[in-house]
């Protein structure tokens, strides 16, 4: 290879990330022209993952389990493996939440996870699958700019942050020719066991689309990797025995999915569709296909689509075509879902998934994201089909790859300005109402569309314990029950939501009885009118409150 050769290569890799770069910069400009301050619409996603990475940054200063989080749902806490927890984008991150804080930390998480994972499937493309660094870019494009990516990063940058799958393809497929089973083993854990505290649904998709790939590529012909996954599967079962025991047997541990969340699933007319934030939904009034807009995984939209069908009919006798294609064709079934549905609406017909859905494991997945693989597949699918493209001139061939790929295209992230946090939070003057192992009840009760207590105990480095918040947790608080989303409601809790004209001697009774159950020493409510009758319900419960630092306040 020539020198010249070799320094265009290095000139295409730099300008391939560099567009990567580019097309993450202006997707977040919104949030980063004021870093920190500008939310999402819908961000009950968000807050919760800048409260993992300012739980993440917390455990590097302060001994104990940092499996089990103390600082919410006093007083039994959370099981960190059993929710995001993401410790594997936190603890990287640690450094730009402690100087940042935890809002600026999640913008350029999400900037790095885009460009690194287009650009990971571009280095895994441009390396050993195809020739042309030109084929390869769009390749990295569709991996790092599909809906299975882009629709996560307002909300779960561990969805968004896919760069280590493209690692882990190469790693496994390399073992068939590796004469090194046990280094190469090992470089194949370090990756699945980052990839653990990354997403473990991600790696559990992939796992699985890896195994139907390699069946359709190699047939049974598995025994040159078998030395190389054994020494992978042990030293990663090594590591993570005891994480992967106190996700399933520790304490607050559940066993099976939140029933609302693990009945997301793909829309027939969804996968011919484009997703809520592609171009062509934002420029057009048709209205998109059903399905909440962070789980459209397989919304590439109709000519993508076309253009990927008609290059596997030309290419169908090639193995590696048959291969992806029939791979991402299985997933995106799969991704149906229990029942078929169209425009929303049950056909009565079972998906396919429904022969899965109470398999271990598979009863805590969300079947939208097993589509993830499809784009997994998709992204080679597409390098290939460039770099075998034989029109008269690379204009017309640049000029068919953007009107397959422009509709498809996501948009810059829509904002609004992040509401400000008390003075009596921020400023610390909560402090010196709680006493050690005392924690702070706050209102609303933290759910996907409250997240007031999170964001203010995120204001204090999570010093400020709360009673509620917004996490997965065993039905009832029983370990081992099918997973709920929230503390296990109490009495209180429903005063708090639907407050009653007259409160009772009962209903003091019973409230401070949870009140001492939560170990609450403070109540806060916020001064917007909407909460007068919560207001109203402390007052006839605990005493008058009063009005300090912009919070309602009882000292309890």
């Amino acid at each position: 290879m020539g020198l010249d050769t070799v320094t265009r290569g290095r000139r295409a890799d730099v300008l391939a990330c560099g567009s990567y770069l580019l097309g993450a910069l202006v997707l977040c400009g919104r949030l980063l022209a004021h870093p920190g301050e500008r939310l999402p619409y819908t961000p009950g996603d968000r807050i919760q993952a800048e409260y993992f990475l300012t739980y993440s940054a917390r455990v590097l200063h302060h001994l104990g389990n940092p499996l089990l989080i103390e600082q919410m749902n006093a007083p039994v806490g959370v099981n960190a493996m059993a929710n995001t927890s993401m410790f594997g984008l936190g603890i990287p991150m640690a450094p730009v939440t402690w100087l940042f804080g935890p809002g600026v930390a999640f913008d350029v998480l999400i900037v790095a996870a885009l460009c690194g994972t287009a650009a990971a499937w571009y280095w895994l493309l441009s390396r050993h699958v195809v020739d042309s660094r030109a084929a390869a870019w769009v390749g990295g494009l569709v991996g790092g700019f599909a809906p299975s990516v882009v629709s996560h990063a307002s909300f779960h940058p561990n969805l968004a942050a896919q760069f280590l799958v493209p690692l882990i393809c190469w790693r496994v497929v390399r073992l068939f020719d590796s004469t090194r089973p046990v280094r190469d083993g090992l470089v194949l854990a370090a990756l699945i066991v980052w990839q653990v505290f990354v997403n473990e649904e991600t790696l559990f998709v992939a796992a699985l689309a890896i195994g139907v790939f390699l069946l359709l590529w190699r047939g049974w012909r598995w025994r040159p990797i078998l030395p190389g996954l054994a020494v992978a599967a042990g030293a990663s079962l090594v590591v993570l025995a005891y994480p992967l025991w106190f996700q399933f047997f520790g304490p607050v541990a559940y066993s099976g999915g939140e029933e609302q969340m693990t009945a997301f699933h793909t829309d027939l007319l969804g996968v011919a569709s484009f997703s809520r934030n592609s171009v062509a939904v934002r420029l057009s009034e048709t209205p998109p296909a059903p399905g909440f807009s962070a789980e459209q995984h397989v919304h590439y939209g109709w000519p993508l689509l076309i253009a990927a069908a008609a290059f596997v009919a030309w290419r169908w006798r090639d193995r590696l075509v048959r291969s992806l294609a029939v791979t991402g064709a299985v997933f995106v079934l799969l991704s149906l879902g229990t029942e078929l549905t169209v425009r929303g609406h049950g056909t009565g017909i079972p998906g396919p998934y429904a022969l899965l859905s109470h398999l271990p494991l598979f009863d805590t997945l969300l079947p939208t994201r097993l589509g993830q693989a499809g784009t997994w597949a998709l992204a080679p699918i597409a390098a290939l089909a460039v770099a075998a493209a034989r029109f008269p001139s690379r204009v017309l061939t640049a000029g068919l790859v953007a009107a397959v790929l422009v509709p498809v295209a996501p948009v810059p992230t829509l904002v609004f300005d992040r509401p400000a946090v008390p003075a009596f939070v921020a400023g610390g003057a909560w402090r010196s109402y709680v006493g050690p192992g005392d924690s702070v009840l706050v209102v609303p009760l933290a759910d996907f569309e409250h997240w007031t207590a999170e964001t203010w105990t995120i204001a204090t480095g999570l010093d400020m314990r709360i009673s509620h918040g917004y996490f997965l947790a065993p039905e009832g608080g029983v370990e081992g029950r099918h997973a709920v989303v929230g503390a296990p409601p109490r009495y209180l809790d429903g005063l708090i939501r639907n407050p009653p004209a007259t409160v009772t001697d009962a209903d003091r009774e019973r409230s401070r009885e949870d009140l001492r159950y939560w170990r609450t020493g403070l109540i806060l409510v916020p001064a917007d009118p909407a909460y007068a009758p919560q207001r109203a319900l402390f007052d006839a419960l605990v005493g008058p409150g009063r009005l300090t630092g912009g919070v309602w306040v009882w000292d309890v």
